[in-house]
């Protein structure tokens, strides 16, 4: 019986970890969405001191947004199960399982576009000062979150 090459191995361990650290994300990112996201949205308005009129004219944008960070989310749930029963079902890192990870990066990509675009999109609505203190909050938000909080 022939042995597997060691990078062969070590290919397939580094998939296996990989597709594990993408399913823990999704599932911290979609536990973090249903108990802290109205804390969080309601947390930046207060600290931005959005006035009654203003929260009237970013109704419309944060319902695009909330639409699309449901469309990416449940995108994100249907390829982290297509992925786990590819993991069961192929038992390897196979062209399946590499194109469903590719799929999860995708939405993941889309979702921080969408994200993005909400956040410059809240320019027209914001003063000059209150929009500064959004990029800061957002730039703060993606440091702290690049080291696990």
């Amino acid at each position: 019986m022939k042995r597997a090459p060691r990078g062969l191995i070590f290919l397939a361990l580094v998939a296996a970890v990989a597709c594990v650290a993408c399913w823990f994300t999704a599932r911290y990112l979609n536990r973090s969405h249903h108990t802290e996201h109205g804390d969080a949205h309601a947390w930046i308005h207060t600290q931005l001191g959005i006035t009654e009129e203003q929260g009237k004219k970013l109704e419309p944008i944060e319902q695009r947004y909330a639409e699309q960070k449901k469309h990416h989310g449940e995108m994100l749930r249907i390829a982290n199960a297509e992925l786990g029963k590819a993991i069961l079902e192929d038992r390897k890192d196979s062209e399946r399982v590499k194109a469903v990870v590719a799929r999860i990066h995708q939405a993941q990509g889309e979702l921080q576009n969408a994200t993005l675009q909400h956040i410059f999109e809240m320019k027209s609505v914001l003063t000059p000062p209150q929009y500064e203190k959004l990029l800061q909050s957002t730039a703060d938000a993606l440091s702290t979150a690049e080291h696990g909080r």
